[in-house]
């Protein structure tokens, strides 16, 4: 959905105009933030009215991100990546704000290399289950599975939005801004029954920090010596959803997501398993069966 800013006002701080037309036109939480992040560095940057703003002005930004991009020390590619991406979204909120201003000049867009994707497979999921010994934890790495939720969307969930009786959990603070329902399985709701016991309604499900979730996922992997971040349990129940059977378009509102083509990348996941699945059964049979 295209958000409607309207039309800039002839005088005064256009900054704040232009964030207030983003929170009016219903923009989320994540894009506010990163809207207001990204325009106050380019203003500090140019230092001039936005309205007169050059090409020039805008390539000489850009290449002040970039050389910040080159400050990453080591051979960190993960760091390099999100640094990449930081830049290209930054890019495109200042587009979104020099359109806005009906400013006629259009920087280039980087693309950005496709992030590896990782997902555990089912005997991986089992040592980290396995690993877990208190409700606590397990609830939390099957909640992860079970739902495909972001970190900051599990971390925002209250304990009146479960519903145990259907299995399912309302999401209201989403990163774009729209309420959805995930759901969970029966072993899930047993742990969850037990857990909830005696909190209050208005009470966080898990009042606990992003930083202090992601800790505790590592030490949990480690201990297993597996890879554990949340992302990489949401993009474990993207795949395993698509190879159990639900379609693509299923997933895409589990997932929350507004294109369609971001959910499209677990295909490729599954069709390169079912490919090497394939390649492994038949070069196995060739050897046995001459022709």
């Amino acid at each position: 959905m295209k958000l409607e800013l309207g039309s800039p006002p002839e005088s005064g701080d256009l900054y704040n105009a232009f964030i207030n037309a983003l929170v009016l036109a219903g923009a989320g939480n994540g894009t506010i933030k990163l809207y207001s992040t990204a325009v106050k560095d380019f203003l500090d940057f140019i230092n001039k009215d936005p309205r007169k703003v050059t090409s020039e002005d805008l390539n000489k930004w850009i290449s002040n991100l970039l050389n910040r991009e080159g400050k990453v020390k080591g051979d960190d590619v993960e760091k390099r990546r999100a640094k990449s991406v930081t830049i290209r979204y930054y890019i495109i909120a200042v587009r979104r704000f020099l359109k806005w201003l009906n400013v006629s000049v259009k920087p280039p867009i980087p693309k950005v290399r496709r992030k590896e994707v990782k997902a555990l497979d089912e005997s991986q999921i089992q040592k980290v289950l396995n690993t877990c010994k208190r409700t606590k934890d397990k609830l939390i790495i099957r909640l992860l599975l079970d739902t495909g939720l972001r970190a900051n969307e599990l971390l925002s969930v209250l304990v009146k939005d479960v519903d145990l009786e259907n299995n399912m959990i309302r999401v209201r603070n989403t990163k774009n801004g729209e309420e959805r329902v995930v759901f969970f399985t029966d072993e899930t709701k047993q742990l969850l029954r037990k857990y909830m016991k005696g909190k209050k309604l208005d009470e966080k499900l898990f009042d606990i920090t992003y930083d202090a979730l992601y800790r505790k996922l590592k030490r949990l992997g480690n201990k297993v010596e597996i890879e554990l971040r949340p992302h990489i349990l949401r993009h474990t129940f993207a795949t395993l959803s698509l190879k159990r059977g639900i379609n693509v378009i299923t997933l895409q509102k589990l997932l929350g997501h507004k294109d369609i083509k971001t959910t499209q990348i677990y295909t490729h996941l599954v069709l390169d398993d079912l490919r090497n699945e394939y390649l492994k059964a038949m070069s196995s049979s060739s050897s046995k069966t001459p022709l």
